[in-house]
């Protein structure tokens, strides 16, 4: 009898709310995902931050509220009785491919999606209206290897080439973007979505005038201006076609925006900025810190995330940096590390598990001469006497020592002998 009391207080006090009803005021007990997969600290919280509403309500279809801890909730709520459905599994992704074996698909997905970034850019410069659906179906290719095993795209991200830097750019914003949506446990549509954001987030820098964006020294205030209209640009091709998601044309609009209020094109307050919005900008000043143009020289890795989490809170939402980081990793695949020996090599993968010790294939001794690649699995010094001697003294900017990722033999495949990457 105790115990049936006890359940049906439960019961009462305890109220199931779609995360689209969500209020200031409430008490989230339980969510419908793993609380470790989001940026929450605490299993229950009050829900004063607008931050965490709206990440609230992109990442779960439906929250529990403590009823009595609750301190505003309409009467509608209260009144409307909560309704038992299957818990939603928070989505579990484990790597089912080695890069040896993946890194040969994802190059064939990189190579597909690149020449419809292309050729959808070009399209634009022709005036002609953008296809949703083809862009959709450019992204699934490298959603499936993203969700097979990430390093693999994420290592072809590291490989650029100036005179292709926005269409590179749009790609590899998407593939970074679909790395931290699987990173967090997302489902694979809302990947997607984000991997479709990413890809057509620049879609207006073809509007602009070319000599401009690609001027090589320094930008006039009027010609600064001209370029900080890519966002309006961006949002007015892709609302031309009727199968556009909203969220991606929100992105095109909004990704220059920042959490302070201090962006562009309409300093919108961080309220107005969702999910998409707050993750397409971290990842997109990421790609362009990393990348070199022509009027810049490209960052390390460990740089550019240094510059996201020095500006976490102001430009970027705090808690996405940390997640992306945390997907990213201190070496990510395809960047240049140099060894405690002096030796260089190309970091392939990292073990979630251990973040700090990648796997690395070496391609230079000790005197920066090249050698035939060595790989060594840092992961293994936990057990391995023998490797206990290697560790990563500092991370390299891309191409130091002349190493060229677009030439070099990742898992014995040469991406330039029978598949070029573009």
């Amino acid at each position: 009898m105790v115990f049936m009391m006890s359940q049906s207080i439960q019961q009462l006090q305890t109220l199931k709310v779609p995360s689209s009803q969500l209020q200031l005021g409430m008490y989230v007990s339980e969510l419908d995902c793993d609380w470790l997969a989001t940026p929450f600290l605490f299993q229950g919280f009050m829900l004063d931050d607008p931050d965490d509403l709206f990440a609230l309500k992109n990442l779960c279809d439906y929250v529990h509220v403590d009823v009595v801890k609750t301190r505003t909730m309409t009467r509608d709520l209260l009144l409307t009785p909560s309704v038992t459905e299957p818990r939603k599994p928070q989505a579990s992704y484990k790597i089912s491919s080695s890069i040896e074996t993946e890194i040969a698909n994802a190059n064939h997905s990189y190579r597909e999606s690149f020449r419809e970034i292309r050729t959808m850019l070009d399209r634009v410069c022709r005036g002609e209206t953008l296809d949703a659906r083809r862009m959709i179906a450019a992204v699934r290719p490298c959603l499936d290897s993203i969700v097979r095993n990430p390093s693999a795209l994420l290592w072809l991200t590291r490989i650029k080439h100036v005179d292709q830097y926005t269409a590179e750019h749009c790609l590899n914003v998407g593939i970074q973007a679909m790395a931290l949506g699987r990173h967090m446990g997302l489902g694979i549509k809302h990947i997607e979505l984000l991997g479709l954001c990413g890809m057509m987030h620049d879609v207006g820098k073809m509007d602009l005038d070319q000599a401009i964006l690609n001027k090589p020294g320094r930008l006039t205030a009027e010609e600064f201006a001209h370029i900080k209209l890519h966002p309006v640009y961006g949002r007015d091709e892709l609302a031309k076609d009727p199968n556009m998601p909203e969220e991606v044309i929100r992105v095109a609009y909004s990704h220059h925006e920042r959490l302070d209020g201090k962006g562009y094109p309409c300093q919108l307050p961080a309220s107005s900025l969702d999910f998409y919005i707050r993750a397409i900008t971290i990842v997109d000043a990421y790609d362009a810190i990393t990348s070199s143009r022509c009027y810049s020289s490209s960052h390390t890795s460990a740089e550019a995330l240094k510059i996201l989490y020095n500006n976490r809170g102001t430009q970027f939402d705090e808690k996405l940096v940390v997640s992306f980081i945390e997907c990213i990793g201190i070496y990510p695949p395809g960047s240049l590390v140099e060894m405690n020996t002096g030796e260089v090599g190309v970091v392939l993968s990292v073990d979630p598990m251990h973040r700090l010790q990648p796997k690395i294939a070496l391609v230079r001794d000790e005197n920066k001469q090249p050698i035939e690649q060595v790989i060594v699995d840092l992961a293994a010094s936990v057990s391995d006497l023998d490797m206990a001697r290697y560790w990563v003294s500092k991370v390299l900017v891309d191409g130091s020592y002349g190493i060229d990722l677009g030439t070099f033999t990742a898992a014995n495949i040469r991406l330039t002998d029978t598949e070029e990457v573009i």
